[in-house]
C-alpha cells in the first residue's frame, strides 16, 4: 500500500498548526466516519478534516489536533458502538438545579403560563404578594345595602389630600374598591365600566352584579394563560344593590336549591345588595363580609364577629363598623399617616336612592371619631 502525506490545518482560537499526517484510505475513512467521527469543513478551505466527535458540553470550544503520531492512531481507532455516558458532573447539577426550581420558583417563574412540577403558578402568586403590601380594603353586606372603606396611607405630606381614590363607581349602582398597584386598579375599572357599557347597549338594562364579577373575574384569569401579560397586582371589591323587581314566578328559578329553584317562595324579589371579591387568579366569591390588602388578617378577624348572615346590621352601623375595623387593623406599628375612604349604596328606598356615592362627611367624621374612642377605651 502505497503512503500518501498531505499538509492539514487546523485553525484554532487565534493558532494555527501544520502537521504531516497519512492520509487514511477510502474504506478506513468509511469505517471511522460510520464509527465515532464526523466530517466537518475546514473554516478556510474545502479540505476535510477528521475530528473526534465532540460531547455536547465541548461543541463550542473545539478540542485541539492530536500532537503525534500515537494519539491520532489511537483516536482512529473503529469504536465500540456503546454510547459515552454523561458525566457525574452535568448529572448532579441537573438535579440540583431542578430542586431548586421546584422549592423557589426559579425558571418556573419566568412567564405566568408556567406550573412548577408541584403545580404552583408563581406569577400569580408574586401578584398576592403585591395585594398584601397594599391597604387594607373591605366590604360589608347589609340588609338594605352594602358599604365599602379603604385605608389609603399617606407616602408623602405633599400630597393632594383624597387624591388617587381607591374607590371607584363602575355603574350606577355597583362600586369597586380595591387593594395593591394603582395603575392596575386603574385598568381594573376602566374595563368594569366597558363591561357595564356593552351590557347596557345589548340588554338595555343595568347590568347585574353577579354579571360584572364574572367577567371581570374572566378577563382577569386570560391574564394568567399568556406569557405576554402579568397578572394584575390587585385583589378587588365589588358591590352592587340590582334593583329589585318583583319576579313572574314564584320562587327564582334556575338559581340552586338555595332560592328554590322551581319551588314555592313568598314574596322572592330579583335583585338586593351583593358582594363580590376577585383574587389576581380571576377566582371570585360572593361574601357579607370581606377584606384584603395588608390588614386583612385583622379585618376578617373583626368581620367574623359581627354575624354577618344574619341580615340584621343597618347602612349606618356598618359605616361605623367598617371605620373602627380599618382604624384597628391599621396597628400602632405603622406611623404612617393614612385616610379613610369610604362609599356605600342602598336601595331605591334608601339614603342613596339605588346609587353608589361617598358617605357624607358628617358620618364618616363621626365614624373615625368612634373608631378612635374605642382603640381607646381597649387600652
Amino acid at each position: 500500500m502505497t503512503s500518501h502525506t498531505r499538509l492539514v490545518s487546523w485553525h484554532g482560537p487565534r493558532r494555527e498548526l501544520d502537521t504531516q499526517l497519512p492520509l487514511p484510505t477510502k474504506s478506513e475513512a468509511r469505517q471511522t466516519a460510520a464509527s465515532s467521527f464526523i466530517i466537518i469543513p475546514s473554516r478556510t478551505h474545502l479540505s476535510t478534516n477528521l475530528l473526534p466527535r465532540q460531547s455536547a458540553e465541548d461543541l463550542d470550544t473545539p478540542s485541539p489536533l492530536p500532537q503525534s503520531q500515537e494519539s491520532l492512531e489511537s483516536a482512529l481507532k473503529p469504536h465500540d458502538g456503546t454510547l459515552p455516558v454523561p458525566s457525574s458532573r452535568v448529572c448532579k447539577g441537573t438535579s440540583k438545579l431542578t430542586r431548586s426550581q421546584t422549592s423557589i420558583g426559579t425558571g418556573y417563574d419566568l412567564a405566568n403560563a408556567i406550573f412548577s412540577p408541584d403545580g404552583r403558578n408563581f406569577q400569580v402568586e408574586y401578584a398576592i404578594k403585591a395585594v398584601e403590601n397594599g391597604g387594607t380594603s373591605l366590604g360589608i353586606r347589609c340588609k338594605d345595602g352594602v358599604v365599602l372603606a379603604v385605608e389609603k396611607v399617606i407616602g408623602s405630606k405633599l400630597l393632594k389630600p383624597n387624591a388617587n381614590k381607591r374607590i371607584a363607581t363602575v355603574d350606577r349602582h355597583i362600586g369597586v374598591a380595591f387593594s395593591g398597584m394603582v395603575p392596575d386598579g386603574g385598568h381594573f375599572v376602566d374595563r368594569a365600566r366597558d363591561e357595564a357599557v356593552s351590557w347596557r347597549d345589548i340588554y338595555k338594562f343595568p347590568i347585574p352584579t353577579n354579571a360584572l364579577a364574572a367577567r371581570m373575574g374572566t378577563y382577569l384569569q386570560a391574564y394568567t394563560c399568556h406569557s405576554y401579560v402579568r397578572p394584575f397586582g390587585i385583589t378587588a371589591i365589588i358591590a352592587g344593590f340590582d334593583p329589585e323587581e318583583e319576579l313572574p314566578v314564584d320562587g327564582e328559578v334556575g338559581s340552586g336549591p338555595a332560592c328554590g329553584a322551581g319551588g314555592k317562595v313568598a314574596g322572592k324579589k330579583h335583585g338586593g345588595p351583593f358582594l363580590y371579591m376577585i383574587e389576581p387568579s380571576g377566582l371570585y366569591w360572593g361574601y357579607y363580609g370581606a377584606a384584603t390588602g395588608k390588614g386583612r388578617q385583622a379585618a376578617k378577624a373583626e368581620l367574623e364577629k359581627l354575624d354577618l348572615a344574619s341580615g340584621t346590621m343597618t347602612l349606618e352601623q356598618a359605616v361605623k363598623e367598617a371605620a373602627r375595623i380599618i382604624h384597628k387593623s391599621h396597628g400602632e406599628e405603622n406611623a404612617k399617616d393614612y385616610e379613610i375612604e369610604i362609599s356605600w349604596i342602598s336601595g331605591r328606598d334608601g339614603p342613596t336612592k339605588g346609587r353608589h356615592v361617598e358617605v357624607p362627611e358628617e358620618l364618616k367624621e363621626e365614624a373615625i371619631r368612634l373608631a378612635k374612642e374605642a382603640e381607646d377605651e381597649e387600652e
